[in-house]
């Protein structure tokens, strides 16, 4: 009888407990449902205060929103949160493959004032200054750069600036008086010996090392016609690529004038070919915009093989490869 007794009352003891466990593990689950759920919703709320949330929500991709925080201070975000919709120009200008962050603003400025010029060469007129107007803003030239030294309407050299490797061309593929960098010489040398291998056609350097007094004096007769015919047609000293000795005006002997040259088979052959031996077309077609120069078949600058055949196989100007893997 005793034991019955005891029996029951450790059953009623397991009992109350176990109730006391499940009541206790419900309030328990409530409790950490209500916390998680509150917790939640202060998150939402303050996510709906961030750039990520307005942006995203304005129509913007995430990629897109990234990059603007990324890029731009909180008062800018601000001000396109104001505009209270989606801008296609940003999205366009940040998609650009040749995007450089510091340049966002002025790519936007420049876009909006020239809504005729494609998103890709407003990248480019920016990224190499061209947006400022030819020679308006002006930057000492880093010779440390070597062969890859830049030197156009913004970029230049002083006045005493000569390489020291200098020679002077043979006459067998070069008029008289011409010189320039030895290992532009020696890669002309190949590259003339295949052209005539293959089209049998003798190719000449007509142009190639001058120094900052030989461009003055050129850039003079050109300016006592006008200076905007001058800054057409001729550097001004200093601005000039061939006072780097890696420049070379190439012609040919059974094509020597310029408009014979260009439509020549030898031009074709150069264009498609002479990134192979670390040259560049220096003024292509329809990067006037870009080089400040009119097109020029003749002008050859050397950069060195692995740089000339990534700027030939991106279809990049020199300007738009040193601005992009260079300067920035």
């Amino acid at each position: 009888m005793k034991s019955s007794v005891k029996r029951r009352k450790r059953y009623r003891l397991k009992s109350g407990v176990t109730r006391f466990l499940i009541y206790a593990a419900f309030f328990l689950g409530l409790f950490i449902y209500g916390y998680i759920g509150i917790s939640n919703a202060i998150k939402n709320i303050n996510y709906r205060e961030t750039y990520e949330y307005k942006l995203t929500n304005l129509g913007y991709s995430m990629d897109d929103t990234r990059k603007l925080i990324a890029i731009l201070k909180p008062e800018r975000l601000d001000e396109i949160l104001k505009e209270e919709q989606y801008n296609e120009i940003y999205h366009n200008i940040l998609q650009q493959k040749y995007f450089i962050d510091k340049n966002f603003e002025d790519y936007v400025t420049y876009k909006v004032s020239h809504s005729d010029v494609s998103y890709e060469d407003t990248i480019a007129i920016v990224n190499v200054h061209a947006n400022n107007g030819w020679y308006n803003t002006s930057f000492e030239s880093n010779i440390d750069d070597g062969y890859l030294v830049l030197v156009n309407k913004f970029y230049h050299l002083n006045k005493d600036y000569k390489r020291v490797d200098l020679e002077k061309a043979n006459l067998a593929y070069a008029y008289a008086d011409n010189q320039a960098a030895s290992i532009v010489l020696e890669n002309f040398e190949q590259m003339r010996d295949d052209v005539f291998n293959e089209l049998n056609v003798k190719l000449m350097i007509n142009s190639s090392y001058r120094s900052y007094e030989n461009q003055e004096a050129i850039y003079n007769d050109y300016k006592n016609i006008s200076l905007k015919y001058a800054d057409q047609y001729a550097a001004r000293p200093g601005y000039s690529e061939h006072q780097t000795g890696l420049s070379l005006d190439i012609t040919s002997w059974e094509h020597p004038g310029q408009k014979a040259f260009t439509e020549s088979a030898e031009y074709e052959w150069l264009k498609n070919n002479a990134y192979k031996y670390g040259f560049i077309l220096r003024y292509p077609e329809g990067k006037e915009n870009i080089t400040g120069y009119n097109t020029e078949s003749w002008h050859f600058r050397y950069v060195g093989n692995e740089v000339a055949k990534q700027i030939y196989n991106e279809g990049i100007t020199f300007d738009e490869y040193y601005a992009y893997y260079i300067e920035q």
